[in-house]
């Protein structure tokens, strides 16, 4: 695969138009030069890519050392270079005394960029690499359903030319930068997610990444800590709209919270789908181990179940049409999409099928997969283990319980709650009359689950990220020693 070769000159002149000033440290023929700010800088070292992770470092990428609440990513700097980094950009020496990374031999070629703001510096590289690339950006956020939507779009894309997309989650104030930096000069599309946890988020990712096309999935009541309010949540994802040019595309769910506003206020053509409104109408029905979508009467397979992710595939293949994509490549590149992880993953363990959604969780979100677990085929019974939902402010008390009640209107057979944050959503289960069990840790809730499960139950796996709800399916396979399989 073609690569784009990022010099440090270049990189050092992005900085300077961007108003960072930085110091460039160059190792060539055996010894570290300094090159101040406004100084000439060698060609040869450079880099393809960026990482945040020192073990990720080789084949030329820039290693970003940033401190973090345990550790300082300049420590690592060395390590990056020795492992085949072609650059490394992290915080400026202040300590005194010799600069340690530049005391280190790191044996090849190689580049240091030193900012008062290493932050700032990784988004203004970004931003001036992404003014440089061909690529029709597609940019998409929603409370609900980006990564899988992005997952969808992203292989759709990749039958019809060279497409790029966000890894896993890299969907914030870093991940995006690294994931533009990752853009090929040559790339047809690239499709980057964009989260956010409070006003300005998603403005501060479209000035970096210049959509063409952007996608909004849904407005829904997640990270209230930090936006106070579904209004403000709906605002902050019609951030993305803003950024899109005249000539542009706005794909919008008419079924979502805010669909009229977004809609009144995009600056270019609006293409919506919905259930019962919008452009495009869908409908949705199960299937063995997924679903099948009918978008304006054609027909997909969707090969993860959920009746939300009919929601996300009308999405991704009206977004696909925005950026120009046949027919026939549309049906194509669902063939090849894989979700990512914890997204809704199915696992057999011994008799017992596992719908592994661990990833995150909002009270949305909670009752979506509770129903994806209630179509996926199975004699057994439906059981659902759940942990806490982070960020929802302060009524986080009320929408446990309230989570629980709804989940109760599922056909969910029994719920275990796991940890002390998610005891409110077993109460409010139970007080609309469903059965319910508490347990302490992700342990004591493999244990329960292995005793009580039989041949044909599925169990949904889900909670929010600092949960690590997936801990509960590596110990219940532990529990029962099976072969572990992924469907």
């Amino acid at each position: 695969m073609k690569t784009t070769r990022y010099a440090l000159a270049l990189a050092m002149a992005d900085l300077r138009a961007a108003g960072i000033r930085t110091v460039c440290h160059t190792y060539l023929d055996g010894r570290w030069t300094t090159c101040p700010p406004d100084g000439e800088i060698p060609q040869r070292p450079g880099f393809r890519g960026a990482t945040l992770d020192s073990r990720a470092a080789a084949d030329g990428r820039l290693f970003v050392g940033l401190k973090g609440e345990r550790l300082d990513g300049r420590d690592f700097v060395g390590e990056a270079l020795r492992a085949g980094a072609g650059c490394a950009l992290s915080r400026t020496w202040r300590h005194g005394g010799a600069d340690p990374v530049l005391s280190a031999d790191p044996g090849r070629d190689c580049g240091v960029l030193l900012a008062e703001d290493p932050a700032a510096a990784l988004a203004a590289l970004a931003a001036a690499h992404r003014r440089r690339c061909r690529a029709h950006v597609v940019g998409i956020t929603g409370t609900n359903g980006k990564t899988t939507t992005k997952d969808m779009l992203a292989g759709i894309l990749s039958r019809h030319g060279r497409a790029r997309a966000t890894s896993g989650n890299l969907n914030n104030q870093l991940g995006v930068p690294l994931t533009l930096l990752g853009v090929d000069a040559d790339d047809d599309c690239a499709v980057i997610e964009m989260g956010s946890s409070r006003e300005s988020d998603i403005a501060d990712l479209c000035r970096l990444a210049a959509p063409r096309t952007g996608v909004i999935t849904n407005a829904g009541g997640a990270h209230l800590q930090g936006f106070g309010s579904l209004d403000t949540i709906v605002r902050t994802k019609g951030e993305l709209l803003a950024a899109l040019p005249p000539d542009g595309a706005a794909i919008l769910n008419a079924d979502s919270p805010g669909f009229d506003v977004w809609r009144e206020s995009a600056p270019c053509r609006v293409v919506s789908w919905g259930r019962e409104r919008g452009d495009h109408r869908w409908k949705w029905s199960p299937a063995e181990f997924g679903g099948r979508l009918e978008l304006d009467g054609a027909p997909y397979s969707v090969p993860v179940p959920g009746v939300h992710n009919g929601a996300n595939l009308a999405a991704a293949i009206l977004a696909a049409r925005a950026c120009g994509i046949p027919e026939p490549d549309v049906e194509g590149g669902l063939a090849v999409f894989e979700a990512s992880a914890h997204r809704g993953a199915l696992l057999r363990i011994g008799g017992v099928l596992f719908l592994d959604d661990a990833y995150n969780a909002n009270p949305v979100s909670m009752v979506a997969a509770a129903r994806m677990l209630c179509e996926v085929p199975g004699d057994g019974r439906r059981i659902a283990v759940l942990g806490a939902m982070g960020e929802l402010g302060d009524d986080s008390e009320k929408l446990h319980r309230e989570t629980g009640i709804s989940l109760a209107g599922t056909r969910v057979d029994l719920l275990i709650s796991v940890g002390d944050g998610a005891k409110l959503i077993a109460e409010g289960f139970r007080q609309a009359g469903g059965e319910a069990l508490e347990c302490a840790d992700h342990a004591a809730a493999a244990e329960r689950l292995a005793a009580i499960s039989v041949t044909g139950d599925v169990v949904l796996v889900k909670g929010s990220r600092s949960e690590t709800m997936e801990k509960v399916t590596d110990l219940f396979g532990k529990c029962v020693n099976p072969d572990l399989g992924r469907i």
